[in-house]
């Protein structure tokens, strides 16, 4: 193996961490919002400084279990973009945005139909389709930093 793969292989290392990472970091922040709102519509007081202290506690609370579906959803999507896009080339350059909205929202469908026990909405900041879709969103960043960070031969 020559220097290039290397350096190949570690920009699509990094670059998948990062995806992973901003997939994570957005789809905690739309499930906090997502939840707190709930929560507000039927008579909570949330402070800013409550907010951004739920926030963290999810930031910590869903890394190991949210945050590993994420990257194994991911990892999933991405390898599969990486395969069509030399196929349906005029979607290559936005397989991997597509890829990590359609990735997050099959793990969650997955998730509430496993889990949840067939639509209970097991993850909170998701159980409508505003939610579902901020979630969705989350998986689309993550793409597009994939994308963005890993270049053009990807």
């Amino acid at each position: 193996m020559d220097t290039g793969q290397v350096m190949n292989i570690w920009r699509t290392l990094i670059a998948f961490l990062m995806a992973t990472l901003a997939t994570f970091v957005s789809g905690s922040v739309f499930y906090t919002q997502q939840v707190v709102s709930e929560q507000i519509s039927i008579g909570a007081d949330y402070t800013l400084g409550q907010q951004a202290a739920a926030l963290m506690m999810n930031l910590k609370g869903l890394a190991p279990a949210y945050g590993g579906v994420m990257m194994l959803a991911l990892l999933i999507g991405f390898l599969i973009a990486a395969r069509l896009k030399r196929v349906l080339t005029p979607l290559a350059p936005v397989a991997y945005p597509i890829a990590g909205a359609t990735a997050v929202v099959a793990a969650i469908w997955l998730i509430d139909n496993t889990a949840g026990r067939g639509g209970v909405g097991a993850i909170g900041g998701a159980r409508d389709a505003v939610g579902m879709g901020l979630q969705s969103f989350a998986g689309l960043v993550g793409g597009v930093v994939f994308a963005a960070l890993r270049g053009r031969g990807a």
